[in-house]
């Protein structure tokens, strides 16, 4: 049985630029779900991710890409195996003056 992880609103409560962040979630440095977002607006990425076989914690990360600029990372969040079966938890991101927050389940497939 395969421990997964289930990603699923992403909110945006502010965004890092004015108007629109064009926004890439990450799991463990691969990416897995890529859209724009604004303030006040939920989208849902409903991705589905492996737990990494070799560790005890996975990390989800929120970056804004800024080209030609330097990307804005804009939090990370440790995922722990021990949240199996816990229900639903959210990931928040808070850097660079944004404020989004991501839910997501660990769960056993």
């Amino acid at each position: 049985m395969a421990l997964q992880v289930h990603f699923a609103i992403l909110h945006c409560y502010e965004t890092e630029d004015s108007g629109t962040d064009e926004c890439v979630l990450r799991w463990n440095g691969h990416d897995f779900w890529r859209g724009d977002m604004k303030g006040g607006r939920d989208r849902n990425t409903d991705t589905f991710v492996l737990f990494p076989h070799d560790s005890d914690v996975g990390v989800v990360s929120l970056i804004e890409l800024d080209s030609p600029d330097d990307d804005d990372h804009l939090g990370a969040h440790a995922i722990r195996k021990d949240e199996l079966g816990q229900g639903w938890h959210r990931a928040f991101f808070q850097s660079d003056e944004a404020n989004y927050h991501l839910d997501y389940e660990v769960f056993q497939a």
